[in-house]
């Protein structure tokens, strides 16, 4: 959690884990927790969706029809990337809270507020950016696809975007699709303060069940209510599902590292593998039977997403807390807390915020070049070999520029690395 004050940022935990489980030894010396493995499963997160853009760019939603071009078939599932985020958000703003009590560490005017600087101004200068090029090469011409985009800008959209309600208005998200999830992690910042007393008097169990049946009965509400009036297109916020996903980050920071739990650790992490591994037979199953398989079906998998997400979410949480059980040296971890995925977790955000403007600019350069439509492997690996190293050098510039600098605004200490943030 990126707080106003150095005691509950995340960044400067120091290390607290011994080989099999979360040391309380070391947390209790500290008061602090580190867990660097966070920052490589927020990369490959961010790179999953980076690379899934590729693929869309160059081949659409389409599956490779010859067996070597299967492999790239999970590049199409790159959603599970926000999903990945969601609950990754969920987990490292309770870590605090768990830390002290299962209450806020901060005043709820400085959460706000560090909320605030960590996530608008980048947010703010992407869309800025985006829309200094519109003026001169309107989207229309330069975005990933052409529907729904025009020369100029509506001012509902522009409004939208501008104050993130694109996932109450989801129709006027056309500048940069990756805007929607931020809108919904920005309304999530707002509802993380009324789960805290709902783990603090019900425990994990019961904010998951909270989770779960408000997650349950908003999906219902908008399905009943696709529009909640004729003459503003209005929705409830899209996806409202994605609660329970937050609830479930939230839930396995509780049972890693509240010190209740901690005498049964080991049966918690040895519970949280076997979890992880059993909710992956559902997801798969629905996988399976909501593949995509091309633009004509694709409809069909994102039309069941709120199946779909919630068991890619308890995978993912039960994964988080099974990964704080895992000794330092387990190929897992040293995989995950390897220097290059640490290093692009730490710009993650502005990465996923900046790669579809700079890709769809790369891709109209391979179209005016006469690259043969036909090639869509060489638009791939052009778009890989030179479109992914552009993005990350652009993103890490960017971060440097407006990530950190709001983060010292906020009050983190000017030389703390920026690692451990929340990023959709």
């Amino acid at each position: 959690m990126d707080d106003p004050t150095p005691d509950a940022d995340l960044d400067a935990m120091p290390s607290a884990m011994n080989d099999t489980v979360i040391s309380s030894a070391a947390t209790a010396r500290t008061g602090h927790l580190h867990l660097p493995f966070l920052d490589g499963i927020r990369a490959v997160a961010a790179l999953w969706v980076l690379l899934g853009h590729c693929y869309l760019f160059a081949f659409g939603w389409q599956r490779s029809a010859s067996p070597w071009g299967r492999l790239l078939d999970p590049l199409l599932y790159m959603h599970f990337g926000v999903d990945i985020f969601l609950v990754l958000s969920g987990f490292c703003l309770a870590l605090p809270v768990v830390r002290h009590g299962d209450g806020l560490p901060v005043p709820l005017r400085d959460y706000f507020l560090a909320r605030a600087w960590r996530i608008l101004p980048p947010y703010l200068m992407t869309l800025f950016l985006i829309l200094l090029v519109n003026a001169f090469v309107p989207l229309a011409g330069w975005g990933r696809h052409a529907a729904g985009l025009t020369g100029s800008i509506p001012a509902p959209v522009l409004l939208s975007n501008l104050f993130l309600l694109q996932d109450v208005f989801p129709g006027t998200n056309i500048i940069n699709g990756p805007f929607w999830s931020i809108a919904v992690e920005w309304h999530l910042y707002f509802v993380f303060p009324l789960l805290v007393p709902v783990l603090r008097r019900r425990g994990p169990v019961g904010l998951f069940a909270f989770g779960t049946a408000a997650a349950a009965i908003l999906t219902w509400l908008r399905f009943r209510y696709p529009v909640l009036s004729d003459a503003v297109p209005a929705t409830i916020p899209e996806p409202p599902y994605y609660i329970a996903l937050f609830a479930m980050g939230i839930v396995a920071a509780a049972l890693a590292a509240d010190p209740r739990y901690r005498p049964m650790g080991a049966v918690l992490h040895r519970r949280a593998r076997g979890a992880a591994c059993l909710s992956c037979l559902p997801l798969g199953a629905a996988l399976w039977t909501y593949r995509i398989g091309d633009g004509g079906n694709v409809h069909r998998f994102f039309d069941h997403a709120h199946i779909i997400d919630p068991l890619a979410g308890a995978v993912t949480a039960a994964c988080l807390l099974a990964m704080c059980g895992l000794a330092p040296r387990h190929p897992w971890r040293r995989f995950f807390e390897s220097r290059f995925l640490v290093a692009v977790g730490g710009f993650s955000y502005s990465l996923y915020l900046v790669h579809i403007p700079l890709l769809a600019a790369l891709n109209r350069g391979i179209e005016h070049a006469g690259l043969p439509a036909h090639s869509a492997g060489s638009v791939f690996c052009v778009l890989v070999a030179a479109g992914v190293p552009g993005c990350l050098l652009f993103a890490r510039a960017f971060a440097h520029a407006f990530e950190r600098r709001y983060r010292r605004a906020a009050g983190r200490p000017a030389h703390e690395p920026a690692r451990v943030h929340e990023g959709a």
